[in-house]
């Protein structure tokens, strides 16, 4: 739980359990439930909860989970591993909508990358339907969380590569993986998105960039993964498969680089 008191001490006005980043699919329900349940009482700041499972059932429980542990909201993925028709994921969220709608508020989570993209036109209509409170949208495309500006609903850029123009034109806030283990860099590129101060923006920015470029090189979320233990924090054992990736370099640099972005991100 070293992380959730790092992320609590930081500058974020939240925290997310089980997203993507996260590595949800490596827990077993029973472990997802004791790690909510402590975790939501280990912090003060709101908790929102990954409730993705591959089953219905499943994602109904885990939202009444999260519910009872006194989370704030859930983050309602496509059911994974296999690919889903439209309607049929249409049909998975109206019906987990119906069961667990009032249990807890639920947002969309659509992350194309990794599990069936949630088209912007059934987003709409979920939006629509009252029983989705908003989406975090992990598209990367600034477009698709523009065009749910009229739903009324709480639109979320969950893309870091997006960060900036999403949040200037339609979303709310922002749920970063990278912020897992840079929070500082991330709530300060935010702030100077917020308050038009372009010359900020443009040197936090190019931090950004430079460390999703290092974490391209890596399986996903290796690199976020290596921030975190080279900032002395746990993280998974070393496990991921990285072929030829450039790990000891990746180091060398980081541990370089991460001064100059604390002192920038004050």
């Amino acid at each position: 739980m070293e992380i959730l008191d790092f992320l609590e001490a930081s500058p974020a006005k939240g925290i997310s359990i089980f997203g993507t980043t996260g590595n949800f699919l490596h827990f077993d329900v029973e472990e997802r439930e004791k790690l909510v349940s402590f975790g939501v009482k280990r912090c003060r700041k709101p908790v929102i909860v990954g409730i993705a499972h591959s089953t219905l059932d499943v994602t109904v429980y885990l939202a009444e989970q999260a519910a009872g542990a006194g989370a704030s909201a859930a983050l309602v993925l496509p059911p994974y591993y296999f690919r889903y028709s439209v309607a049929q994921l249409e049909e998975f969220y109206l019906r987990l909508g119906e069961k667990a709608a009032g249990v807890i508020p639920l947002y969309l989570y659509n992350i194309p990358f990794f599990t069936s993209a949630l088209p912007v036109e059934v987003s709409e209509r979920l939006l629509r339907s009252g029983m989705y409170v908003g989406i975090k949208d992990s598209s990367g495309k600034p477009e698709y969380l523009e065009a749910l500006k009229d739903t009324g609903a709480t639109l979320l850029v969950g893309n870091d590569n997006a960060l900036c123009v999403s949040r200037k034109q339609s979303a709310v806030g922002v749920i970063s993986g990278c912020a897992a283990a840079l929070p500082e860099l991330i709530c300060a590129l935010e702030a100077a998105v917020v308050n038009g101060d372009a010359v900020r923006e443009a040197l936090l920015w190019g931090y950004l960039q430079q460390f999703i470029g290092w974490l391209d090189k890596f399986p996903t979320p290796f690199g976020v993964e290596e921030a975190c233990r080279l900032r002395k924090l746990p993280a998974r054992p070393e496990t991921s498969w990285l072929g030829g990736a450039p790990l000891a370099e990746y180091r060398d640099w980081f541990v370089d680089w991460l001064p100059g972005v604390l002192r920038d991100s004050k």
